[in-house]
C-alpha cells in the first residue's frame, strides 16, 4: 500500500455500469470518461507524481485503442465483477449453513418480519415460509437443538420488536438432543463452522477451534483492488444476491434430496422389507439419545426458560411436531412421546402455547416424504397450508 501514499492516484471509468455498483463500491473519487477523445487530455495533464488507473467496462464499449498508452493500470470491470461474484458463490456454498443462517438472521431484523421458525431439519424441510401466511423467516437447520433454537430466537426477537410469533419445529425427542455433546463429525462441525462463529457460544462443547470466515478481500489479497473498491460491501452485496436468488434453504445448488438419507431414491421404489430395515436404523439413531438423562433434565429447564422468554416478550408460541413415516415411527422409543407431553403439559400450565401434532395425522402419504422422517416439497406445502389454517383461527 506504500505506493498509494507516495503518489496521487487518479481513477477513471469508461463504459456503462450495467451492475449499478460503481458509486456504491468505490472507495475513492472517480472521474467518468464520457468520450474517448478525452484520453489525450488525461495523458497530457498527468504529472510525474500521479498514477492513472482506468476501470473499463469492456462488455459495454467497443474500442480498438491501446489504452495502456494512456493509463498505468487497467481494471476490466465486467470481468472483475463476474470473478468476484463467482468467488462469493464459492465462499457461500463452502460454508453454506453459516452463510444461510447469517443472512436469515439479517432478514429477521427487517420490520416486515413478524414470524420466525426455529428447529432442526423437520421444520427446515417441512415449512415453506414462502407459502406461510405471515411475513416469516426460517432459522432452522439440520441437527439444530433446542438450546440453539432458543439462542437464535432470542437474538432475532431482541433485534426486532415487530416479531410476534415463534414457530418451534420438533420431534418427540426435543429435550433429549444436545448438539454440543455429540461426538460425530457433522455435529462438531456445526458448532465449529456455524453456531460458534455466529453466536460465540459453544454450549457444552469441550473445545471449539476458531475458523477463518472467508471473504473476497481475504482471497483476493490485492492491494490495488482493496484501495479502490469497498470489498466488504461487495462481499455482502453478492452474498445477499445469492441468498435472495435462492429464495429459501433449498435451491438448485443445495437440493432437498441432499438432505435425504436416501440420496434422492424415492420411498415407493424401495421394497417393503428394506423400508422397515432402513426406517428402524433411522429411529435407532434417535433412540440412543434416551440414555442421556442429564441432557433431558437440562433441556427441560431450557424449554421452560425459552417459553418464559417468549411469554415475557408477548410472542405467540406454536410448537409443531412433524409427521414421519410408519417405517420410522413404529420403531421410535415410545417414552419420547410420553416425556414430551409431560413437559408440554407442565409448560401449558404456566404459558399460553399452541401444540400442533402432525405425527398422528392420516393426511400424509409416502410422496410427502423424501426419506423416513423428512418432508418432501409436496409435503411441505401440505403442512404449511395446515398451519395457515390452524394459526389463523
Amino acid at each position: 500500500m506504500e505506493i498509494f501514499n507516495d503518489f496521487k492516484i487518479n481513477i477513471y471509468f469508461y463504459g456503462k455500469d450495467k451492475y449499478n455498483l460503481l458509486n456504491k463500491s468505490i472507495n475513492k473519487n472517480i472521474s467518468i470518461i464520457e468520450d474517448i477523445s478525452e484520453l489525450r487530455k488525461i495523458q497530457d495533464s498527468k504529472k510525474n507524481d500521479q498514477i492513472n488507473i482506468l476501470i473499463l467496462s469492456e462488455e459495454t464499449v467497443d474500442i480498438n485503442l491501446d489504452l495502456g498508452r494512456y493509463f498505468d493500470d487497467i481494471i476490466y470491470y465486467d470481468k472483475l465483477m463476474n470473478y468476484m461474484f463467482n468467488m462469493s458463490e464459492n465462499i457461500y456454498y463452502k460454508n453454506y449453513d453459516y452463510n444461510y443462517l447469517l443472512k436469515s438472521l439479517e432478514k429477521s431484523e427487517s420490520k416486515e418480519i413478524d414470524t420466525i421458525v426455529v428447529g432442526n431439519s423437520y421444520p427446515l424441510t417441512g415449512i415453506d415460509t414462502n407459502l406461510l401466511k405471515f411475513n416469516s423467516v426460517n432459522l432452522s437447520l439440520s441437527s439444530q437443538d433446542l438450546y440453539y433454537s432458543y439462542k437464535l430466537a432470542k437474538l432475532a426477537i431482541r433485534k426486532n420488536e415487530n416479531i410476534k410469533r415463534c414457530i418451534i419445529g420438533a420431534g418427540y425427542y426435543l429435550v433429549n438432543h444436545d448438539l454440543s455433546k455429540s461426538k460425530n463429525e457433522y455435529s462438531i462441525n456445526m458448532i465449529k463452522n456455524v453456531y460458534y462463529p455466529l453466536l460465540k457460544d459453544k454450549h457444552n462443547s469441550d473445545k471449539v477451534e476458531s475458523i477463518e470466515i472467508l471473504s473476497i478481500a481475504s482471497l483476493l489479497n490485492d492491494n490495488t483492488l482493496e484501495y479502490i473498491f469497498d470489498l466488504d460491501f461487495l462481499d455482502r452485496y453478492f452474498k445477499d444476491l445469492i441468498y435472495r436468488d435462492n429464495n429459501g434453504y433449498f435451491n438448485k445448488n443445495f437440493t432437498r434430496n441432499m438432505n435425504s438419507m436416501l440420496g434422492g431414491v424415492k420411498l415407493k421404489d424401495i421394497i417393503e422389507e428394506d423400508k422397515n430395515k432402513l426406517g428402524k436404523l433411522r429411529s435407532e439413531q434417535h433412540n440412543k439419545l434416551s440414555k442421556y438423562t442429564k441432557t433431558t433434565y437440562e433441556y427441560s429447564l431450557i424449554f421452560n426458560e425459552f417459553m418464559e422468554f417468549l411469554s415475557i416478550n408477548n410472542i405467540e408460541v406454536v410448537i409443531v411436531v412433524f409427521p414421519t413415516t410408519k417405517y420410522y415411527s413404529k420403531f421410535l422409543d415410545e417414552k419420547y412421546e410420553y416425556e414430551f407431553y409431560k413437559i408440554v403439559e407442565t409448560i401449558k400450565e404456566k404459558f399460553e402455547v399452541t401444540i400442533v401434532d402432525f405425527s398422528k395425522s392420516d393426511i400424509f402419504i409416502e410422496d410427502d416424504f423424501i426419506d423416513f422422517d423428512h418432508i418432501s416439497e409436496i409435503g411441505s406445502c401440505k403442512i404449511t397450508q395446515q398451519l395457515n389454517n390452524i394459526i389463523a383461527r
